[in-house]
């Protein structure tokens, strides 16, 4: 049983990695930057709550968009194909690998200015950017102007996702954790605010949301509709093989796939599973959840379906 000191302490070492100066400074300093932030039409925005199947939805999307090229996914970093903009204020790699680019094509650059989202304003090309931030953070515009695809994921599976991240940390017990994901008082805010602020929108046409529970059960079927969406006009043979590039076994296998974060002891994914959380969550706790989620749930819109 964790006593209350090794909860405070545990609370504080995610603090200081997850948010650090740069989500307790640099996010509001910049946060007018990222509100007025020149999307184009062109762009594919990809937003997401962490620990909902976000790197397994950006190589999609990129393998998608670039079916000619899909072997540099295996060889090229992720952040060198897709712009993380929230690395701004994340301490991870992926900070620094942008501002190494921005020294080297605009030695004026500040690093304070947001190296992510330097880097994105100066990409000539078609974008693929990715976000956690929900909605209303973005600018009320962004919807009009480029495409965006929202992935939802079952909370209790999400909150296991994170509690199993977060012990690749920092040991953390689980009843912290989903306490903590309950309350909202973990990173990026509360689950149904997140889900609410795109499902509110899901009938804009430039939205597109996807469920990791259906792309676990039929991948394809889920390939297909995003192929409309994005309008990318792939064939069946094409979209096997992003199927295959970017099955949980070959992204495993290549780290170049996901994001690489200093301070995670182990590979980025885990299991790659629905339904990962049952068993895991102790039982009057469990209980709680479910009671948590029916009651959220409908808030949301009584027809919400979180997860298939």
């Amino acid at each position: 049983m964790w006593k209350t000191e090794d909860i405070k302490d545990f609370k504080k070492k995610l603090k200081t990695f997850l948010f650090s100066r740069r989500f307790d400074n640099v996010y509001k300093r910049l946060a007018k930057v990222y509100y007025n932030f020149q999307y184009r039409k062109d762009d594919v925005l990809l937003s997401t709550y962490p620990k909902s199947g976000t790197n397994w939805a950006a190589q999609i999307l990129w393998a998608m968009k670039h079916i000619d090229e899909l072997p540099k996914a295996m060889t090229e970093n992720v952040e060198a194909r897709i712009f993380l903009l929230d690395n701004d204020f994340l301490d991870d790699v992926s900070h620094k690998y942008y501002m190494d680019i921005l020294r080297t094509t605009r030695p004026e650059a500040k690093e304070e200015d947001g190296p992510a989202l330097q880097t994105a304003a100066l990409e000539q090309g078609p974008r693929l950017l990715w976000s956690h931030l929900p909605f209303d953070v973005h600018n009320p515009t962004v919807l009009d102007k480029c495409k965006v695809v929202y992935v939802m994921r079952h909370p209790k599976d999400n909150m296991f996702s994170r509690f199993i991240h977060f012990n690749k940390i920092t040991p953390a017990p689980i009843e912290y954790v989903t306490e903590s994901f309950m309350t909202g008082d973990t990173l990026y805010g509360n689950y149904w605010h997140h889900v609410d602020e795109a499902w509110k929108r899901r009938h804009h046409p430039n939205l597109h949301i996807l469920f990791y529970e259906d792309m676990k059960a039929d991948i394809m079927a889920e390939l297909e509709k995003l192929n409309g969406f994005l309008g990318t006009g792939l064939n069946k043979e094409q979209l096997q093989k992003v199927v295959e590039l970017t099955s949980f076994k070959n992204m495993k296998a290549h780290p170049t796939m996901v994001v690489n974060i200093e301070a995670l002891h182990g590979s980025f994914l885990h299991k790659g599973e629905v339904g990962s959380s049952k068993g895991q969550i102790p039982p009057e706790l469990d209980a709680r959840m479910d009671a948590w989620i029916k009651e959220n749930a409908l808030k949301v819109d009584p027809a919400f379906r979180y997860s298939s």
